[in-house]
């Protein structure tokens, strides 16, 4: 019978070759005062960085930081409910999903998301040998949707190994109830996974109330990259079943997160001040949406820390995205042919700027 996992895992005992210091101390007992065995560059006066950043900057950036990420999962193990051994940190939801796909598929298994989802997953999905197969998201004349139903038809009929789902999705905006999601996943066969994409997930109201635990034979992927503005530390973390991040730790780069991103991810947090920003968000996002909507836009429904315009045609949305370029200005459209008529916009205080809203309302349809 066909396992869920690559067929050359199953059996396989790869452990961590270099488990590092902090695991040797939680091992033993034993506090290290002197690291003569990790081959760090312990006397670098490191000088010109010390001049800018500091002392603890040098000492965090100079010796390996804790592979197993362990303050770190302990810290996010209570705010979402789950047991330490529920909990993987890696550099990124972009890594995370490379990782579940190496864990999940062999080369020409079949995968299946929706055409024009988060582009990402299908390079990944193509780097590892997987076949895409695609499904249209279904435009209800509000919001561009997931189709569950699709998507689990197409799982069936491919057999494949995994579905993807961004909830919220990027770059639609739109997002599943966590109880449609979960009757979804009850619905797959066994040797199928979903990777739930929840990068923007604290952004959106409607899913707090299911932000923790885990969901069988999924993969909750969560990003310190938008709520918690570290995207260029690169800290991410995934929510599932003991047995499936057995075999993710078996194809993990053990050192992704580094003892600096660890430790600047553990500061923000412990600190109560950094999801004030959600507020703003939030605020942001209703006054612009308002505003675009005044001007003849339609603006898709969001949860996420973006809005999405869905213009009348692709040579409109292109038109609208060369303009604002000559203005230094930069949004998103997509590349995928199914969503070329969206264009993207970042939420944030300049969105609101009276040359950004001024140089829409010229562009208005």
């Amino acid at each position: 019978m066909r396992s869920r996992f690559a067929a050359h895992l199953i059996e396989q005992d790869n452990p961590n070759p270099f488990p590092g210091i902090p695991a040797l101390e939680r091992r033993t007992g034993i506090s290290i005062t002197t690291r003569l065995g990790s081959n760090e560059c312990l006397d670098a006066p490191m000088q010109a960085l010390q001049d800018r950043f500091g002392m603890q900057f040098c000492e965090l950036a100079r010796l390996y930081g804790d592979p197993e990420c362990h303050a770190l999962r302990e810290t996010l193990a209570v705010m979402n409910h789950v047991d330490l051994d529920e909990i993987v940190v890696d550099g990124g939801a972009d890594a995370l999903i490379s990782l579940c796909l190496r864990a999940f598929c062999d080369p020409g298994d079949k995968v299946v998301c929706s055409a024009g989802t988060y582009p990402s997953f299908g390079y990944f999905a193509r780097a590892a040998g997987c076949v895409i197969e695609e499904v249209a998201y279904h435009d209800d004349g509000h919001a561009l949707q997931v189709d569950l139903q699709a998507l689990l038809d197409a799982v069936v009929r491919n057999e494949a190994k995994v579905v993807y789902i961004a909830n919220p999705d990027n770059p639609t905006g739109s997002w599943q109830g966590i109880g449609d999601i979960a009757e979804f996943v009850t619905r797959l066969p066994e040797t199928c996974t979903l990777v739930l994409d929840e990068a923007y997930i604290d952004f959106c109201e409607a899913l707090q109330p299911a932000f923790g635990g885990t969901l069988p034979g999924c993969v909750r992927l969560r990003s310190l990259s938008k709520a918690y503005a570290l995207a260029g530390l690169r800290v991410g973390y995934a929510l599932a079943a003991p047995d499936i991040l057995e075999q993710l730790h078996k194809v993990r780069i053990h050192y992704a997160v580094g003892g600096l991103a660890q430790y600047a991810a553990q500061v923000a947090l412990d600190d109560p001040r950094t999801l004030a920003t959600l507020t703003e968000a939030s605020f942001i996002r209703d006054a612009l949406t308002a505003h675009l909507s005044n001007l003849g836009f339609r603006v898709l429904p969001s949860g996420t820390n973006f809005v999405s315009l869905l213009l009348p045609s692709a040579q409109l949305a292109q038109s609208l995205v060369e303009y604002l370029l000559e203005q230094r200005i930069s949004v998103h459209r997509p590349r995928h042919p199914a969503l070329d008529r969206l264009v993207r916009i970042t939420l944030c205080a300049a969105a609101l700027d009276e040359p950004f809203l001024s140089i829409l309302q010229e562009t208005s349809p």
